[in-house]
């Protein structure tokens, strides 16, 4: 349904990897510890085993790459909260999905901002074995919901887990899995992983961050995982790519992946069922990768830059979150895929323009308005197809070692309207297990 250092030798870049890396990590757990593990299926965590041939350097940067993680908040705290605009009769219907970076816990939020519903589990009960510091990322960086209530959460370069309604553990999986996943309705789930380790084709010397798309079964084992780069090196699209290796390692930045249901395929036979749609945001790329094939099948960039969120549209367009922080500005834009033809669907008017540097999610609604997800500044918004502000929602939640932030939203996704789903028996009920947040 739904859901983007030196260790020793150089404590500036590893500051530099954070700065530019995205958006989210928590400095005081906010969410309440239980008393044990929580029952589920459990793996021995898979620490990283340094080939003997590495350097000293070569190992602290692979420590550094894996360590790569974001700020829980970036904006000071002097705006309003919770929900500042309602125009009831032009706002699309439905219950919305918080997921903040306050803490590893998501709600369901009602147009006026009263929680329905709460899921919560903190990074220590999901990663009791966790070996050495989590580098504050204890807040989930993408999430999937799905029809019974049961929760996909990603701890952003660490893992991913599987939770029910109520909040109780079924799986995790210590992948490093990082922005974004994709359930198959079979029960496996398509993740962005990533390895830091010494690739002599790509750098003779320096480690690289390499992302991978990686299946798991219905335990969160995996079952196999496929190099984004290696696909697009073997596709006809490889010469977007300029085999750059950023300062730091980093290839690509994958930091989207969406399952296309084939609703394009007569028109654009890429686009068919059960291939992936990504984004690499530091090539400034849309891609689509054939899982059968293991390649680049489409792939196009434009004026858009640092995107994130592509998504496909009924009209046949893909509608993406246009960051742009050369000119601190962001943008909605619609993109057809055949051409690479842009339309801007919306930018905020030149008095109050709208912009996250990362993160940041659009969400095309029923009704033909957009719901957008203003990460940063921990804003959503509604924009009708005329560019107004219908609906608009501030995180409720601080951030930062002295609450001196706004939380950074993850994600605000509109659920369809109707009648509540049959789990969430009592809409006015806040579970206990965590639902306080600050």
């Amino acid at each position: 349904m739904w859901f983007q250092p030196h260790v020793s030798a150089n404590i500036a870049l590893l500051a530099a990897l954070a700065l530019c890396s995205g958006c989210g990590g928590d400095d005081t757990d906010t969410v309440p510890k239980r008393g044990g593990p929580g029952e589920g299926r459990w793996h021995t965590y898979r620490t990283h085993r340094f080939d003997e041939g590495l350097t000293e350097e070569q190992r602290a940067e692979i420590a550094a790459l894996e360590a790569l993680g974001y700020a829980d908040g970036k904006h000071t705290t002097d705006v309003p909260r919770g929900v500042t605009r309602h125009v009831t009769e032009r706002i699309a219907p439905g219950l919305n999905f918080v997921n903040s970076a306050h803490a590893a816990q998501a709600q369901l939020v009602d147009s006026m901002g009263v929680v329905r519903h709460t899921w919560a589990l903190p990074f220590e009960v999901a990663f009791p074995d966790f070996p050495g510091e989590h580098n504050h990322r204890s807040f989930w960086r993408r999430t999937h919901l799905y029809d019974n209530g049961d929760l996909l959460a990603i701890f952003e370069g660490l893992g991913i887990i599987r939770i029910d309604k109520d909040s109780n553990l079924l799986w995790v999986s210590r992948e490093r899995a990082h922005h974004d996943a994709a359930a198959l309705p079979d029960g496996t789930v398509w993740v962005l992983t990533r390895e830091a380790h010494l690739v002599p084709r790509l750098h003779k010397r320096k480690p690289v961050l390499e992302d991978f798309v990686s299946l798991l079964d219905v335990t969160g084992q995996v079952v196999r995982s496929i190099s984004v780069v290696r696909a697009l090196e073997d596709s006809p699209f490889r010469e977007l790519w300029s085999g750059k290796v950023w300062r730091g390692g980093e290839l690509l930045h994958t930091n989207a992946l969406e399952l296309l249901d084939g609703s394009l395929a007569e028109s654009h036979p890429a686009f068919k069922a059960g291939n992936l749609l990504l984004s690499m945001r530091l090539t400034h790329m849309l891609a689509v990768l054939d899982p059968m094939l293991e390649q680049i099948v489409w792939a196009s960039t434009g004026s858009y830059r640092f995107q994130h969120d592509p998504t496909v549209l009924e009209n046949g367009r893909l509608l993406i979150f246009d960051n742009n922080p050369a000119r601190e500005a962001s943008a909605i834009l619609e993109i057809d895929p055949a051409t690479g033809e842009e339309t801007v669907s919306y930018k905020g008017p030149d008095s109050d323009p709208f912009y996250s540097e990362t993160c940041g999610l659009a969400q095309r609604l029923p009704n033909g308005n957009t719901l957008i997800t203003e990460s940063d500044y921990g804003r959503a918004l509604e924009v009708t197809p005329d560019g107004e502000t219908v609906w608009e929602f501030y995180s409720p939640f601080s951030a930062g070692e002295n609450d001196e932030y706004i939380a950074t939203l993850m994600e605000v996704v509109r659920l369809p309207g109707g009648p509540l789903p049959n789990w969430l028996k009592n809409p006015g009920e806040m579970p206990g297990k965590g639902s306080e947040g600050r």
